[in-house]
């Protein structure tokens, strides 16, 4: 029975941990671009409001998309 080294455990997790990266950076991508098209409201808002809006909105696209809310 063959065992694990330390080694080809931490070539696993790092592998793991790169492909978490390139699924979660095509999301952020397009939810900066949804922020930036739907940031009407955000020149209402001052301080942290704006900026929990706006991470909001990125955050949540999708349900933004689908819902046809704006985050206020």
């Amino acid at each position: 029975m063959a065992t694990t080294k330390p080694l080809d455990q931490r070539s696993w997790i790092t592998d793991l941990m790169l492909l978490g990266v390139w699924l979660a950076l095509p999301y952020l991508v397009v939810g900066i671009f949804w922020a930036d098209a739907h940031r009407e409201h955000l020149g209402q808002l001052r301080g942290l409001d704006a900026a929990a809006s706006w991470v909001g909105e990125v955050i949540a696209w999708p349900v933004l998309v689908f819902a046809d809310v704006d985050l206020r």
